[in-house]
């Protein structure tokens, strides 16, 4: 059962190359190979250049550009789904091993359902990892309590890895509470008995030297302090974000507008009513809770509450509490019976060759829609790479304003740092300012208002080369198309390359046929 269950969840994480961020990641990557440094201002942008970069991702950058090298697109993809399917085994370990392999398989599958909806080629797949190593360790540290000191190292490699390198701690602050409050109750209220090892001692020291390792990065204490930035983007700031970007949404914003009509979304509520619902029976009729699970389940649901990008975080903590959970209300929640055994391990098994067959033969990738389908390489048509490598020809400007901001991570990607782009995903250095300007400049493109460019000019009086996504800047591309000052002169399903008349006709270039702009794969984008 475990190892259907794996395959399953390997099968859902192979899905063809679709994310635009990891663009500027790879060529992060690649200038770390080669400088020897990691960027501490930005290295991308003719806007915000001299804003501070922290790039705690630098880690994940440098394994990835490796891994690209060696095998392209294909290899990333592969090493996505393994370290995803590593994260949920060791999730899987983390609690519930009492129950029976079928039951555990049915309560993962909302957890796993929501993992695979963000199962993109970002940091946040090491997260995931070493979060359920978290999670694993805590669950065995008062039967082998020298394994809490690996914690400290994982940490360490965790920051220089992703800016939520702060979940780790979150993990070891909700264990020490509930050891605190178990050593004070003394098996009053509900509580199991604090055991007698680790001790509180060694805890403090363990958490301690978590949160000290934190510092162990290129930008100290700005790189340990990073998280709170990033938490302000989706509580303080959600609401400029959310507007303006799908993932930063509340969940409950997501359902008004569009409806129970998103499996992602069915699962993420799925796994807040179970979860809360299995406290609530415990409680009652058991008379027993655990802190840990309590804030645990608690405070990543609130980060999944405030933004949908941290759905996938939740799921596997939401998994492991709920196998806890149902653990301790074995048996009489379920039939033990023989026969209520085989029901439910041939309900399991059939979910699990169900969704294998679902995945493979790609229903389940039309049912769930943003383009995806069972495979490798790279979603068709999707990235910008012939308009990008077009727009860095050398005869055009060094700079480019790309209408998607996603699809900036290619131009970079094939012509940065010496070329420069007015803005991209890098939501840690655009400032809000920028975003309203480019918001701005889209609009007054759509209606051939000139009033743009006049901000926009270099030292050498050149506007920026202007790429214009196919699927999502039509109003832009109509509105350029009818600017007598600027000439389309690339276009493909993807995007189209705009540059000034004027150095159009110094270069002989003649306006490019629009018709493959005109049939794209509509499919939704992924997110951002």
């Amino acid at each position: 059962m475990f190892g259907l269950f794996l395959v399953w969840v390997f099968l859902l994480c192979v899905f063809p190359l679709s994310d635009t961020d990891f663009w500027w990641h790879l060529k992060t990557g690649e200038l770390i190979w080669s400088r020897g440094e990691v960027p501490h201002t930005d290295w991308y942008l003719f806007t915000d250049y001299d804003k501070p970069w922290i790039d705690l991702h630098w880690g994940f950058q440098v394994l990835i550009a490796g891994i690209y090298a060696l095998g392209g697109a294909d290899a990333i993809i592969l090493t996505k789904a393994t370290c995803l399917t590593a994260a949920v085994a060791i999730a899987w370990r983390a609690a519930g091993n009492g129950l029976p392999a079928s039951i555990k398989a049915l309560l993962w599958l909302s957890p796993i359902i929501s993992i695979s909806g963000r199962g993109y080629e970002r940091p946040e797949v090491l997260t995931q990892l070493f979060l359920a190593i978290w999670l694993w360790i805590v669950s065995q540290v008062e039967r082998r309590p020298r394994l809490m000191w690996w914690l400290p190292v994982l940490q360490l490699i965790w920051i220089n890895c992703h800016a939520l390198f702060i979940l780790g701690l979150v993990v070891g602050s909700c264990y020490l509470v509930d050891y605190l409050l178990r050593s004070w109750m003394g098996g009053r209220l509900g509580l199991a008995e604090a055991p007698a090892v680790p001790g509180i001692r060694p805890l403090l020291w363990c958490i301690l030297a978590g949160l000290l390792v934190s510092f162990l990065n290129p930008y100290f204490e700005e790189g340990a302090l990073f998280p709170l930035v990033l938490y302000r983007k989706f509580s303080i700031e959600q609401a400029f974000y959310a507007v303006r970007i799908g993932e930063f949404q509340r969940p409950i914003e997501f359902v008004r507008r569009h409806g129970l009509t998103n499996i992602y979304a069915i699962a993420q509520l799925a796994i807040f009513a179970v979860g809360a619902a299995s406290f609530v029976y415990l409680l009652i009729w058991r008379r027993r809770w655990s802190p840990y699970r309590l804030l645990l389940f608690a405070g990543f649901a609130n980060l999944a509450w405030e933004a949908t990008r941290n759905a996938n975080i939740f799921a596997l903590v939401g998994g492991v509490v709920l196998c806890a959970n149902v653990q301790d209300c074995w048996p009489p929640l379920f039939l033990t019976s023989r026969r209520g055994q085989r029901i439910a391990a041939g309900t399991a098994t059939a979910a699990m060759i169900l969704g294998i067959a679902l995945v493979v033969s790609g229903v389940w990738g039309r049912t769930v829609g943003e383009g995806r389908v069972f495979g490798m390489g790279e979603r068709p048509n999707w990235y910008a790479h012939a308009a990008a490598k077009f727009a860095g020809n050398p005869e055009f400007p060094p700079r480019a304003f790309v209408a998607h901001m996603g699809q900036a991570s290619l131009y970079t990607y094939y012509n940065g740092p010496d070329h420069k782009v007015f803005m991209d995903p890098r939501l840690e250095v655009n400032s809000q300012n920028t975003f309203r300007r480019f918001e701005d400049i889209l609009g007054r493109m759509a209606v051939a208002d000139r009033g743009w460019e006049v901000s926009l000019r270099d030292d050498q009086g050149r506007l920026p080369v202007v790429i214009l996504d196919s699927r999502y800047s039509r109003a832009a591309i109509n509105g350029l198309l009818n600017t007598p000052t600027w000439r389309m002169v690339f276009a493909d399903p993807a995007a189209a390359v705009f540059i000034e008349t004027t150095l159009a006709d110094r270069l002989n270039l003649p306006p490019a046929d629009p018709a493959p702009l005109m049939d794209p794969d509509m499919a939704a984008s992924p997110p951002r």
